[in-house]
Order: C-alpha cells, then sequence, then structure tokens
C-alpha cells in the first residue's frame, strides 16, 4: 500500500509540474496585457516602462522560475485588473464555486447511482429503457440551454426561484441542477453498465441462493463491487464540474471562480488566469489521488499491484 501510495503522490506531482508550465506559456501566448492597461496613444517609452515593471520584458524561462518560486509560497503575484492579490481574489470566490459543485455532485450521485441500478436491474424491461432513454436525453441537452430554460420556467414565468447571485439556499437550486445533469448522466450510464456485468457473477447468486432478501444482495453484494468504476468516475467528474461551473455561473451571475476567470482571461490578467487554473487543477488532481486511494481500498488486489 506504501509504494503505490508513493507512486500515486510523485505522479500527480508530474501531472501538476506540466500544468504550471502548460498554464505558463498558453496565458503569455493569449496576448500582452500592455495593450488593454495602456490608453490607445501610449508613447513607447510608457509601454516599454510599463512591461518592464510588469516583468515581462525577461526572456519566458526567467519567467517561470520566479513564477514558480512564488507560486510554491502562495503568491502568484498582483492582479493587473483589481489591483490585489492574485491568490486573495481565488480564494474569496472559491467558497462559492465549491459549494455549487459540491450540490451538484451530490445531486447527481443522489439520482445518477439509483436510476442506474434500476436500469440494470430492469434489464431490457420498461424499466431499462425508461432509463435509458432519459440519460440519452439528458445527455443531448446542452447545460446552457437547460439553465436558460430553468430561469424562464421557474424564475420569469412562475417566480418561484432567484435567478441571479448568491442569496442563500434558493438561489443555489436552478445553478446546481443545471450543473448535475450531466454528471448525472455519466452516473447513470456506468453504475448501469457495471451492474449488468456484476448481477449474473457467481458471488451473487450464491446470495441469493442462500436466501437473502434481493434488496440486500443487490446493495451488499452486487452494487459494492459495481461501484468500483463508478467511484473512479466521480474523481474525474470533479474536474467537469469545476470547469463546465464557468459557463453555469455566467448564466446565473454566480459569483465563482468561473465568472473570475472570465473576466480575467477578457482583461489578459495572468496572475489571476494563473492562480486560478492551477488551484483548480492542484485540487482536481488531489481528488483523483483520493478517488484512486479508495479504489485501492475497495478492491485490493489493486494494492498488490
Amino acid at each position: 500500500m506504501g509504494r503505490y501510495l508513493l507512486r500515486r503522490v510523485l505522479q500527480s506531482l508530474i501531472v501538476i509540474i506540466l500544468l504550471t508550465m502548460i498554464v505558463f506559456v498558453i496565458a503569455r501566448l493569449s496576448g500582452n496585457p500592455v495593450d488593454l492597461m495602456l490608453p490607445m496613444g501610449a508613447s513607447a517609452a510608457q509601454r516599454a516602462q510599463l512591461t518592464q515593471d510588469l516583468g515581462l520584458d525577461q526572456p519566458w524561462p526567467v519567467q517561470y522560475v520566479k513564477f514558480i518560486g512564488k507560486a510554491v509560497q502562495g503568491d502568484f503575484g498582483q492582479s493587473l485588473r483589481f489591483r490585489a492579490p492574485a491568490m486573495e481574489l481565488v480564494l474569496e470566490r472559491l467558497p462559492a464555486t465549491a459549494k455549487l459543485a459540491l450540490v451538484s455532485l451530490i445531486l447527481a450521485i443522489a439520482a445518477g447511482i439509483p436510476l442506474g441500478i434500476l436500469a440494470a436491474i430492469r434489464y431490457r424491461r420498461a424499466g431499462d429503457y425508461i432509463v435509458t432513454t432519459g440519460v440519452t436525453l439528458g445527455q443531448a441537452m446542452p447545460s446552457f440551454w437547460l439553465g436558460i430554460m430553468l430561469i424562464l420556467v421557474f424564475g420569469v414565468q412562475l417566480g418561484w426561484l432567484p435567478v441571479s447571485g448568491d442569496e442563500g439556499l434558493s438561489s443555489l437550486i436552478l445553478p446546481a441542477i443545471t450543473l448535475s445533469i450531466v454528471p448525472l448522466v455519466t452516473i447513470a450510464k456506468v453504475t448501469r453498465s457495471s451492474m449488468i456485468g456484476t448481477l449474473p457473477q457467481d458471488f451473487v447468486r450464491t446470495a441469493e441462493s442462500k436466501g437473502l432478501p434481493w434488496g440486500n444482495v443487490v446493495r451488499r453484494h452486487a452494487l459494492r463491487n459495481a461501484l468500483i468504476p463508478v467511484i473512479t468516475v466521480i474523481g474525474v467528474l470533479l474536474g467537469g464540474l469545476l470547469s463546465g461551473a464557468v459557463i453555469t455561473e455566467q448564466i446565473f451571475a454566480w459569483p465563482g471562480i468561473g465568472s473570475l476567470t472570465i473576466q480575467s482571461i477578457n482583461a489578459r490578467d495572468f496572475p489571476v488566469v494563473q492562480a486560478v487554473t492551477l488551484i483548480t487543477s492542484t485540487i482536481v488532481v488531489g481528488a483523483n489521488l483520493l478517488v484512486d486511494l479508495s479504489y485501492s481500498l475497495l478492491d485490493p488486489r489493486i494494492r498488490r499491484s
């Protein structure tokens, strides 16, 4: 177990290092922030002075080394637009995005796993066809379209729920539903497929032949083994939730890091873009590491591999 853990931690560190390089290069290829920070009639001397003040006159390798040296200390520099520490801006917005992503994931798990189980135990029957059809429709439905439709129906026409901002639990419902559709569909499909492969196994038939209630056989024997790929895919979905939150937060004016990212990209605010990307990437890598460890706990063969 110790060797497996060490190997996965080292792999995660390598991924994070590669991400820092990719983010650093893409941020600088996106354009020069000096063009947006100075007026149209700025002189060459003013441009050169601002470029020097921002440290953009130095070679990229030098900039990268300085960036990494400060980043490991939690210092991503000053925001070029908001004139505040980039790390502070991200940490102010992160709780809102984390809350939205967590609620969306809970909704997806709470609905996706039961739907997948229902489809599997009713395989090639009415229940399976209904769930499969619903999952297919959900997969084909763009999240931004669903968000707009929810706003029009429940916010504008019925007036039941707020459609923008973070005003409490009621304002979380519509964006959480919008963001949960994609992971719900994925979880339901993976659960169904895994359960269909698990239910005919000998250990399930043996438990059933002992006279155990069918519900206990499904929960304690079939579902536990079928959950291994489901847990794995949940870790992958976490990254999709964080990235998908960008569109959802724009639609519902949710004050999270998604809207902050859009504003920073438009302003070519390197420090904030780098801080958002690396912090969320680190969270995703960490979540995948925890999922891999959970996977090994469920399947002892992985610990010995």
